[in-house]
């Protein structure tokens, strides 16, 4: 207790606190809030309660009572309810406190603010009562207040696609919480996208009775991000899509016609403005700029458009657009695409350009997007170019070249489908430009088959599937067996044994050729060895295709390959050639064929007779047979034409000095004749057919030649 004038200990009056209460007269009280330090040197706030407890005859106090409190937690609680209500008043965000029905109590400025632009006509939010717009802010508080806050109230829910029964089951946990966006179209009829929040308020004891709603307006946000995606997804300079939203919506279009089904077609096109790189060091880059702006216009306003779909435009980059067009046919397409060409063609005036009709158009007064004044053309040959032509009056007028693919004949995905009209694009820039092509699907088709076929032989090589059948060469005369010629089969696994005519024209047009035929040499030699072990010594033949003999190392393999096979003499191998590999380069042939003689091998020429050698050629290759064709043999007998054409290559070996080999001998009067004509040695299924390694062993030893004289029937069997 304090008595008169005494004090409380020391009292700091610099932390008084400017609220601390006046004297109370009329109850003889005073109360004062004061900091004094506490033992850790800080401060910590106070209150003086003083009451006057007896007054002398004057009034004066003689008495007073005195009480100190501290009151630090209470001083704390009032600082955070003012910080929490000038966060709550000054926050951007809308803030709204209601009941667990949603009814409105409170809301923050930003709250208000946000509502009276989205009430006023024409908005997207109403009122649940009459839907009058309030006049003034405090009319709008009044009317507000006790009724759904907007934009929780049901009716709005639904139409933002929201489940009120859902966002009630989200929040019927003390701690839950939902979240989730609505539209509305605010004054002026912009839409704006709205992020509500809405938490229940934990409650010391028992279950929540209030729950908060944050508003906040993500419409700006939300733009810019479309705007950043739209530069990541068009064109600046025209507005057009780019290359990989022209993907996107290709593949799109895609997956709607695997869903249609047949009757959809799409044509996928590349279109590259001719000679744009001259045109752009000729006339600058603004120009340049103004007419690639002008040709996207075109392109857009000539394309078709349907309820159910439209025909799309994108720049690939540089002077390329692309193109997606839906058509019922392959005539529809091209003419499509001619019409195309001729908009294209038409003089453009950049001075009249302005860009308009393009959705999100850089326009004429943009800054000059990026052309393709350096990129030049698909074949590079736009580098000296100068393909463009100005039309009458100073119009500029430019062509363009197109290729094209169509879906589903061509059934790629799209980047495939990209790259095949790319690769139509080149050939009509090849040919001459200005023009239209397609993608030879069955061309393609015929490759790929090609290639499986190929790759199929190759692994029958290395699964030892293929293998060599020989055939014998008999004297006519005698019936002895002067040599045979390797014949390659492969013995398939589902077909059986097949001939060469059933893959071999499937690998010469394939890189295989000249490793097939190396590996049918290396056989031939091998096999050759193990006769020669068993007694039996035959002069070889194998037949080298044309690819195999233009082969960069042919030589110096095969003088390799004789080299691992010692023990079998080179005159023992004859070199089969077709007449046509020694026609395509008579010079390269001869410089060839006479470094095999050098190694010591024989040289024929097979199927002599059916191309077109001449004398001439026939003196500058060192050959050292001739092999009749079998087309000729096999109708001498029917036909005089053919008789006489084998008497006349019978004159010719022997005017050149070189041995005569007939094939096809299919009977006993096929032999007789070749030796009336003076043919004496030949081959065909009426001498034998074609036998495996040990079967020709077996077959030669069972022969037992006859003295060379008439010929009885039974030699020639």
């Amino acid at each position: 207790m304090l008595q008169g004038g005494q004090t409380a200990g020391p009292r700091n009056t610099d932390h008084q606190d400017p609220t601390a209460h006046e004297p109370d007269t009329l109850h003889d009280t005073l109360h004062h809030a004061l900091r004094l330090p506490d033992e850790d040197g800080g401060w910590v706030w106070h209150e003086l309660r003083l009451r006057v407890a007896r007054r002398d005859p004057r009034g004066r106090a003689r008495q007073v009572l005195a009480s100190l409190q501290d009151i630090q937690w209470r001083r704390t609680a009032e600082e955070r309810q003012r910080m929490s209500s000038g966060l709550f008043q000054h926050l951007h965000e809308g803030l709204a406190i209601t009941d667990l029905e949603h009814r409105l109590l409170d809301a923050n400025p930003a709250y208000w603010t946000l509502m009276a632009a989205l009430l006023e006509p024409p908005a997207g939010l109403v009122l649940e009562n009459d839907g009058q717009t309030p006049d003034t802010a405090e009319a709008l508080r009044r009317r507000m207040l006790g009724h759904p806050a907007l934009p929780m109230d049901e009716a709005q829910l639904r139409r933002a696609g929201h489940d009120p029964d859902a966002i009630a089951e989200a929040l019927a946990d003390p701690a839950g919480h939902w979240h989730g966006l609505v539209k509305v179209r605010a004054a002026g009829g912009q839409p704006r996208t709205l992020r509500l929040t809405v938490s229940s308020i934990p409650e010391p004891d028992g279950p929540p009775r209030y729950r908060v709603l944050a508003l906040s307006d993500l419409t700006q946000e939300l733009q810019r991000q479309q705007a950043l995606e739209r530069l990541g997804r068009f064109d600046l300079l025209t507005g057009l899509p780019n290359e990989q939203e022209f993907q996107r919506r290709l593949q799109a279009a895609l997956r709607t016609s695997r869903q249609v089904g047949p009757g959809f077609m799409l044509c996928v096109a590349r279109v590259d403005l001719d000679g744009f790189a001259a045109f752009n060091r000729r006339h600058g880059i603004v120009r340049a700029d103004q007419a690639m702006r002008e040709l996207a216009r075109r392109l857009t306003l000539a394309l078709r458009q349907a309820p159910q779909w439209s025909d799309e435009v994108a720049r690939l980059g540089g002077d390329e657009f692309g193109l997606l067009l839906r058509v019922q046919s392959l005539e529809e397409a091209q003419q499509a695409l001619d019409r195309l060409v001729q908009v294209l063609r038409r003089p453009i005036d950049p001075d009249h350009e302005s860009g308009e009709g393009l959705p999100g158009s850089a326009g004429a007064g943009s800054s000059p997007g990026p052309n393709s004044g350096d990129s030049g053309d698909i074949d590079g040959n736009d580098a000296g170019a100068e393909d463009t032509e100005d039309a009458p009056g100073g119009a500029l007028r430019l062509s363009a070249s197109v290729g094209a693919t169509l879906y589903p004949q061509d059934g790629g995905e799209a980047e495939t489908l990209m790259r095949h009209a790319a690769h139509a694009l080149y050939r009509v820039k090849r040919s001459g430009r200005d023009g239209v092509q397609f993608f030879d699907v069955e061309k393609r088709r015929s490759r790929e088959a090609q290639a499986q076929a190929a790759l199929r032989v190759q692994q029958a090589l290395e699964a030892g599937e293929l293998c060599l059948y020989y055939q014998p060469k008999l004297d006519l005369v005698s019936g002895a067996l002067l040599g045979a010629e390797a014949l390659l089969r492969w013995r398939h696994p589902q077909r059986g044994l097949l001939a060469p005519a059933a893959f071999l024209p499937t690998v010469e047009h394939s890189g295989m050729a000249a490793q097939l035929g190396h590996w049918v040499l290396e056989q031939a030699l091998e096999q050759n060895r193990l006769w020669r072990a068993e007694g039996l010594d035959l002069e070889l033949s194998v037949n080298i295709s044309p690819r195999h003999l233009a082969a960069p190392a042919f030589v110096p393999r095969l003088e390799a390959l004789l080299a691992r096979h010692p023990d079998v003499p080179p005159h023992r191998l004859v070199l089969e050639l077709l007449e046509s590999s020694a026609l395509d380069d008579v010079a390269h042939a001869r410089r060839l064929l006479t470094d095999c003689k050098r190694l010591g091998l024989r040289l024929a020429m097979d199927d002599f007779g059916t191309g077109y050698a001449t004398l001439s050629v026939l003196e500058q290759l060192p050959l050292d047979q001739l092999k009749i064709d079998r087309s000729f043999v096999q109708t001498m007998l029917v036909d005089p034409q053919d008789r006489a054409l084998v008497q006349g290559v019978i004159a010719l070996a022997g005017q050149f000095g070189c041995e005569l080999v007939a094939e096809g001998v299919e009977s006993p009067a096929h032999a007789q004749a070749l030796i009336a004509l003076g043919c004496g040695v030949g081959q065909g299924s009426g001498l034998c057919e074609p036998l495996p390694p040990q079967a020709l062993l077996a077959w030669a030893q069972r022969r037992t030649p006859l003295p060379p004289r008439e010929v009885p029937a039974q030699a020639i069997t």
